[in-house]
């Protein structure tokens, strides 16, 4: 018998926002549990078939989330047991439920766990709360994508990524999965060999319910992992994570032609040798790749304040470094000082090589020949923190910031910003030419009526700014689509300002370096984004990073569409629904910012999600997903039946609790009846001696 609480908070026809403000979700019923028995009572009130979803922060753009219920699991986000083992500081009782002691134990009784870390954490926690508080314990997580915002069990159960090249993603360190099924019967799921799977341990966890059921079996454990919603709630998760460590980051900017042809030819192998792009290993600033990289975009004014050589933003003015400063070593040490990075070069200075460990690339699709690469490198050792917290905002930035649903609010900022020049490059004919009469009616006219058009609709401030700036590009008096171009770039490539950074892993909020987020934009913004996957030693993700960059110049025959292409490796994974199919999976994210009042980029988005299907490109679950079953089938083969197979049996007895109209329309749902047909299984038979086991 199921182990429910008598009732749960409800409320009724809620409207709960997403992050981009692509899927708002109409609640009937949003269910708040503040204990695992409340998230029992809310799945078994919800078992009359009307659709249920548990929501953390709704960050994702896909309609994974969708449903006529939802289960708002802000509350489940303590941990069930004291991080073990922790070289730390213990952590506060606050954040403790039930004080545990059962990773200890676990941990305690097998030798293979020995010299590694985990956790016991409920799946509501945010991961910027995870963060802290694994720094406080000396932890950290071993990888993550660029935001925090993400609740644990959203960003595992979407397939959430970074760009660590020898790292793979987060949903391959879940150790185990407690999960509430449909019937509200509680599983607790490990792979078949996993140390975490004695039932005489796990029930000894505090309110463990009897009637629970254990599943020790690899495919299960593969398809709950990364189960998009659908294979019921998520209660509790155990993960593996790391002792604290260091990141060393660079930004420098590049010309995409040129690194595309680069990366055409660089490979990471499975034996960890690397050739091209991947190949930038770094000891210390004094020499090799940083030096490099600095010196050749370093030159000698020929008019100057002060007789010096300096570093400039952008890409390479050299091919090489020339001999001039492997003669004179005096100005690049100068440099370094005048950079700011004396610091940072002695703490690194004697230290280990690092070979890579993070890529991440950004081409703007407003300047397409633009793009921006981030490197990181990892060391145990600390280092003095260097450029981890956020420059301050500027006016207008800080005018969306404050007024993010009133966007009457920014129009006195972003009419300053226009008259002074540093957004659109007017200044050159401001007084003379015949284009002033146009400027003057945006700056006494239109913006204020786009402000209020957005506001009429309940849009954003964000929104807004967007649809100025492309209304001002593509006007055809102004004829200033080549200087908004040039500022929408200078934003993206903004993100990639920092020289250098460098700070612990984990930490508090602007105290790390996993979580580069901007949350104070949370509820300021609206875009579309979607995310691609493709084998990195082939060359159909250049490609279709080509179709994009095609798409966008056709558009509305200006060329203009605001946004980037984001590129990340990851190595695979092992979870049945995981993006990352390949030994090194490259992901190619396209993303653009969008107005409610005027969706100018609807043609660009249709066209693109066929350049995706047709280059055999594997979508992200989290992001905008247009996919259909078929097509899902074909990329996944034999391992999206293994996973409709484990649902079968997971949500036996009430196979349309957790069924929405997404895991319909995608395919997302049980094969046979509570178990696979004698048809079904023969199917998942032979497709998997066909894929060699998928």
């Amino acid at each position: 018998m199921a182990c429910a609480s008598g009732s749960v908070p409800t409320q009724q026809n809620v409207l709960v926002e997403d992050l981009l403000a692509v899927h708002p979700v109409a609640a009937a019923r949003r269910y708040q549990p503040a204990d695992r028995g409340e998230l029992v009572a809310a799945v078994m009130q919800a078992a009359g078939g009307r659709g249920l979803r548990p929501l953390g922060s709704n960050w994702s753009l896909s309609d994974t989330g969708v449903a006529p219920d939802v289960i708002d699991t802000d509350a489940l986000s303590r941990h069930l047991s004291a991080p073990f083992p922790n070289p730390g500081q213990a952590l506060p009782p606050e954040r403790l439920r039930g004080g545990g002691d059962f990773l200890r134990q676990a941990c305690s009784a097998d030798a293979s766990l020995r010299g590694r870390y985990f956790v016991h954490v409920e799946a509501g926690i945010k991961l910027r709360h995870l963060l802290a508080d694994l720094a406080g314990c000396g932890l950290s997580l071993p990888t993550m994508g660029d935001g925090a915002g993400q609740s644990l069990a959203g960003a595992i159960s979407t397939g959430t990524h970074g760009g660590d090249l020898r790292v793979p993603p987060l949903v391959e360190w879940v150790r185990a999965v407690h999960l509430v099924s449909a019937t509200g019967r509680e599983i607790w799921v490990t792979a078949g060999d996993s140390a975490f799977s004695a039932a005489a341990l796990v029930t000894q966890l505090p309110d463990w319910c009897p009637d629970a059921r254990f599943i020790s079996d690899d495919d299960t454990f593969a398809a709950v992992r990364l189960g998009a919603g659908r294979m019921g709630a998520v209660y509790a998760l155990v993960l593996e994570v790391v002792e604290q460590y260091t990141l060393i980051e660079s930004n420098f900017e590049y010309r995409w032609p040129e690194l595309g042809v680069q990366l055409a030819v660089s490979r990471l192998g499975a034996d960890g040798v690397a050739t091209g792009v991947f190949d930038a290993p770094l000891r210390d600033l004094d020499a090799g790749f940083f030096r490099t990289e600095v010196l050749r975009r370093t030159y000698f004014p020929a008019i100057a304040h002060e007789a010096k050589f300096i570093y400039e933003r952008g890409p390479e003015r050299w091919p090489n470094v020339p001999a001039y400063f492997d003669a004179h070593p005096d100005v690049y040490a100068r440099l370094l000082a005048d950079l700011k990075l004396g610091g940072l070069a002695d703490d690194l200075r004697g230290g280990p090589v690092m070979p890579l460990h993070h890529v991440n690339i950004a081409i703007s699709l407003a300047e397409p020949w633009r793009c921006w690469v981030r490197r990181r490198w990892q060391r145990a050792p600390p280092v003095r923190m260097h450029e981890v917290a956020p420059d301050a905002d500027d006016a207008l930035i800080a005018a969306v910031k404050a007024n993010k649903t009133n966007p009457p609010g920014v129009v006195d900022a972003l009419k300053e910003r226009l008259e002074l020049g540093p957004i659109v490059n007017f200044l050159g004919w401001a007084t003379h030419d015949p284009r002033k009469p146009r400027l003057d009616w945006y700056l006494d006219q239109e913006i204020a009526h786009i402000a209020a058009q957005h506001q009429a609709i309940g849009a954003t401030s964000g929104e807004t700014l967007f649809l100025v700036l492309h209304r001002i590009a593509t006007d055809s008096v102004l004829e200033a689509g080549e200087d908004v171009a040039r500022a929408v770039s200078e934003v993206i490539g903004g993100g990639f300002a920092k020289l250098a950074r460098a700070g612990p892993a984990s930490g508090g909020p602007h105290a790390n370096m996993l979580d580069a987020h901007d949350y104070g934009l949370d509820g300021a913004q609206c875009g579309n984004s979607g995310e691609f996957h493709f084998d990195a030693a082939g060359g159909a993700y250049l490609a279709f990073i080509g179709d994009a960059i095609r798409l966008a110049r056709q558009q509305d025959g200006n060329g203009l569409v605001f946004g980037y292409i984001g590129i990340r490796f990851t190595p695979a994974a092992s979870a049945l629904l995981a993006m990352q199919k390949y030994p090194l999976t490259a992901s190619v994210e396209v993303a653009t910012a969008r107005s409610r009042v005027d969706d100018v980029y609807a043609g660009f988005w249709s066209a693109l999600h066929d350049a995706a299907r047709a280059r055999q490109g594997i979508p992200h679950w989290g992001q905008q997903f247009r996919h259909t079953a078929g097509e899902l089938e074909a990329l996944y083969g034999a391992r999206l039946r293994r996973w409709r197979a484990a649902l079968a049996d997971v949500c036996h007895g009430a196979p349309e609790v957790f069924s929405t109209a997404f895991s319909r329309d995608k395919g997302l749902e049980p094969l046979g009846a509570g178990g696979a047909t004698d048809d079904d299984a023969i199917d998942i038979f032979l497709a998997g001696l066909a894929a060699g086991g998928g």
